[in-house]
């Protein structure tokens, strides 16, 4: 099994890469191939050019959207893990969306509409924010993260969303509550990475 551990916080001494290494570090434990693409460290290019559509619609997929497609295909379990900014992701994973999840390779198009081709992958979604659970239902836009930021992306591919968790107030949360929230992540995992001790710390 592999495990791809997409990540797009600029800051490595972020909540996000700590959770993408607690993660990384659960999967190597329990045997299973784990493969970090911090985006910004892998300096991802995430504008999707007129010439990037050319090539994909003539079939010859330009190298470095490749490599993470045969990343992504190799992969069985995928996990996302992003700071909300401004409603959305960003910049630099919307681009990656863009870029990689293109047709002919995570969905097509068909006399019935679009059929998702990664079928069989789960992903989980993890995303930090500044505000509080509270703040996000009661303007009801909670369940529009879930359904834009996981359906609308992976369910549209054919992958299951197998669960979306939120973690209010990052900035301000001290080192014992985003440790806290890595153990909840790790757990949130059970049903597919084994239920082991691992000892996380996080420096931040």
């Amino acid at each position: 099994m592999q495990h791809l551990i997409i990540s797009a916080h600029p800051n490595e001494n972020s909540f996000s890469n700590a959770l993408a290494e607690a993660l990384a570090k659960r999967s190597r434990h329990n045997d299973i191939d784990a493969v970090i693409r911090n985006l910004y460290e892998v300096d991802f290019n995430p504008i999707l050019t007129k010439k990037d559509l050319s090539k994909i619609k003539e079939g010859t997929v330009p190298e470095d959207i490749a490599r993470e497609q045969e990343i992504l295909n190799d992969s069985e379990v995928i996990s996302l893990i992003y700071p909300l900014w401004w409603g959305s992701f960003p910049a630099i994973l919307k681009g990656y969306f863009d870029r990689v999840l293109t047709n002919g390779f995570a969905f097509k198009i068909t006399t019935d509409g679009p059929e998702g081709l990664l079928k069989g992958k789960k992903a989980f979604l993890h995303t930090t924010m500044g505000n509080s659970i509270e703040e996000y239902e009661n303007k009801g836009i909670l369940k529009a993260f879930r359904q834009i930021h996981g359906q609308e992306v992976f369910g549209f591919c054919g992958i299951e969303v197998a669960g979306h968790l939120f973690y209010p107030h990052i900035s301000d949360s001290s080192t014992d509550m985003k440790n806290k929230y890595i153990e909840e992540a790790l757990g949130f995992y059970k049903t597919v990475l084994p239920d082991e001790e691992v000892v996380n710390s996080v420096k931040r």
